[in-house]
């Protein structure tokens, strides 16, 4: 392995002959002055970028005109010069994976309407690397919402993929075997139990299925195709202990990779005997946070593990990863380098390095020529040498809960030299999500903008074990915001933050956030921007009983003392004193576009001092380049104007 640990770091400009650098990719790195709100509101020039199996061609999510587009292209001398680029006007792409290495499956996603009712839809589309021979898959009178469920690659055939579909009965599919040169596609299981989830091993036998009525979950599973099904646990979500929840295939047919709470409360990884039901070797465990993943081969051995503290952190249990992983730290110090793509064969990688103040660089690192090549960046726009790096900070939340975080400041300011600055509170969105160390182009675009940046993970956020992540049940609306406020609180003691200019700014749960929290201490802070925010629990709550598990969700939000009522800003407009931006997507399918209007309405009829900017085809996720920068530029006024 040594020769691995002596590769050394060759960096080429960029325009390497076998990238082809797309729209925005193309431009310069602004200089002089603060980043434009335009550049910090342009799409990465990469979203995603893949390796054929044996690495010698590769495809990508490229930024064109504030879109993405696929581009393919080859390693090979004799086809370096091909590029081909192939776009699917109205559709997003969402995903795209190598087949074999001629040959590509694309999962091209839309919105859809149903009177109030937004939901996505999803096709598949099979294409050769050269754009010939397109078609799209399962093209059958299938009148079902998703066509993207891959159960299985199926590395050995080249020809063939397995595929969910609910044929049968709606949401609970089928396993078929499609032929992605011909659409030709076979029943390999058949619907049962009401699965809505179904797992291959790395041979592509579908062995496993997760099977879920109302709050009643069920797994089944069976050793090989030739045995039968049988119950592997059945339990009640909300009233029982979850025993476990599958997380791959082992060597061993009958022993499977699980995870379940430990003896301290954390998410930890184990394998299973499914013939005698018991526990083996925990072979995945953390004192203080949950492992998030297991990193699990084809063959089914394991590679390694994933877990996030305050920072994400991969451990190796494959010499070739630990010898790699040496080595990118020995190039890349104090930073954070992720392995985005392989050859089967793993001598070809594409590696992204990446940090608070680095949006990422993209390499291409050949272990057969002991390369390691520079060959674009995410953000090219963004200068590395204007943006602020990110510190882990901790405070005690009123009940004497320890609340995790992160603290941005401008470029130049530190803990020590940071007094009395304007300061804006970012809690994410969720709620149960968290916020991670990272480039955040929100935080960025706020701290070169003079701003300090406070992101706490509050309780109910996940990765701090289930423990914590519990305490956030029914607290929608009360010890959340008191755990955001008394950040705020925090940031004031500390003497960071001005308290005569502070701000509080989130999207979705964390729009809902920048409004209720303002409710519950109407004085602790000068201004409000809430993006795509909850602002009626009722109406989310009606919306939501369309969908799927709706019963799990109304469970989670739910408190004795307060009702859905009590905990909605729509019914406190009176206590919302501070000018509020108010920004929402026509086209939002997650928290209808209905929220911000009817918020607007109110406001408005109360004499309120705040801004409605419709985004019109907007999603909630500010998907579209045009309205990324059209939501900066309003925050930039709004806070100028109110900071």
């Amino acid at each position: 392995m040594s020769r691995i640990s002596s590769l050394f770091l060759y960096v080429v400009c960029l325009g390497l002959t076998v990238f082809a650098l797309l729209g925005s990719a193309a431009r310069a790195t602004e200089t002089g002055g603060a980043i434009s709100a335009e550049a910090f509101g342009d799409l990465p020039n990469f979203r995603l970028i893949k390796l054929s199996p044996t690495g010698k061609r590769v495809a990508s999510l490229q930024n064109y005109q504030g879109g993405y587009v696929l581009v393919t292209q080859s390693f090979d001398k004799a086809e370096s010069d091909a590029v081909y680029v192939s776009a699917y006007k109205g559709y997003e792409i969402e995903s795209v994976r190598w087949v074999n290495d001629h040959r590509l499956i694309v999962t091209v996603g839309w919105t859809e309407r149903d009177g109030f009712l937004r939901y996505r839809m999803s096709r598949i589309v099979a294409m050769n690397w050269d754009k010939s021979n397109s078609i799209q898959l399962l093209k059958r009178d299938l009148k079902s919402q998703f066509h993207s469920d891959v159960i299985s690659m199926l590395p050995d055939d080249p020809d063939h993929i397995l595929m969910g579909v609910d044929r049968s009965k709606t949401n609970y599919p089928d396993v078929y075997k499609v032929n992605v040169n011909t659409g030709s596609m076979k029943r390999q299981v058949r619907s049962r139990a009401s699965v809505r989830d179904w797992w291959a091993d790395g041979k592509g036998v579908v062995r496993m299925g997760m099977g879920m009525y109302k709050l009643r979950n069920r797994l089944i599973f069976r050793n090989s195709a030739d045995d039968s099904w049988r119950t592997l646990a059945k339990y009640d979500v909300i009233k029982d202990d979850v025993p476990f929840t599958m997380a791959g295939f082992t060597e061993v047919p009958h022993v499977i990779y699980v995870s379940k709470l430990d003896e301290k409360g954390r998410k930890a990884f184990y394998r299973y005997d499914t013939e005698q039901e018991e526990f083996l070797e925990k072979i995945a465990g953390h004192d203080t946070v949950d492992v998030s993943e297991l990193i699990i081969n084809d063959k089914g051995g394991l590679d390694g593990y994933r877990y996030l503290d305050e920072m994400p952190h991969t451990v190796y249990r494959n010499s070739l990863y630990k010898a790699l992983q040496k080595m990118l730290k020995k190039n890349f110090p104090y930073k954070q380098v992720q392995m985005v793509s392989k050859s089967r064969d793993e001598k070809k990688f594409i590696i992204k390095v990446m940090a608070p103040d680095l949006p990422g660089d993209l390499y291409f690192l050949n272990l057969e020529t002991k390369e390691l090549y520079k060959f674009n960046e995410t953000h090219a726009m963004l200068a590395s040498s204007k943006l602020s790096p990110m510190e882990m900070i901790s405070y005690t939340a009123r009940d004497g809960l320890a609340i995790s975080g992160y603290l941005s400041l401008p470029r130049g300011v530190d803990r020590e030299t940071a007094k009395n600055i304007p300061m804006v509170i970012l809690p994410h969105g969720g709620p149960f999500a968290r916020d991670s160390y990272g480039f955040d182009y929100w935080v960025q675009f706020l701290t070169t903008r003079g701003y300090g940046v406070l992101q706490m993970n509050y309780r109910g956020s996940e990765g701090y074990g289930t423990v914590f992540e519990a305490l956030g049940h029914h607290e929608w609306g009360r010890k959340m915001l008191e755990d955001i406020n008394d950040g705020t609180k925090w940031a004031i003691e500390q003497g960071f933050a001005d308290a005569d200019r502070i701000c509080i700014m989130g999207g979705s749960y964390g729009g809902y956030a920048a409004l209720q929290a303002v409710v519950k201490d109407p004085t602790l802070y000068k201004c409000s921007v809430a993006f795509a925010a909850v602002t009626d629990v009722s109406r989310m709550m009606q919306d939501d009983r369309h969908f799927l598990d709706y019963r799990r969700w109304q469970y989670y939000i739910r408190n004795d003392d307060l009702g859905f009522a009590d905990i909605s800003p729509i019914n406190h407009v009176d206590k919302l004193n501070v000018p509020i931006l108010l920004v929402h997507g026509t086209e939002d399918v997650r928290v209808r576009y209905d929220h911000s209007k009817a918020m607007a309405q109110k406001l408005k009829r109360a004499r309120k001092s705040f801004k409605f900017v419709t985004l019109k085809d907007g999603d909630h996720h500010l998907s579209n380049q045009k309205d990324r920068i059209k939501f900066l530029q309003e925050v930039e006024k709004f806070l100028a104007k109110n900071l």
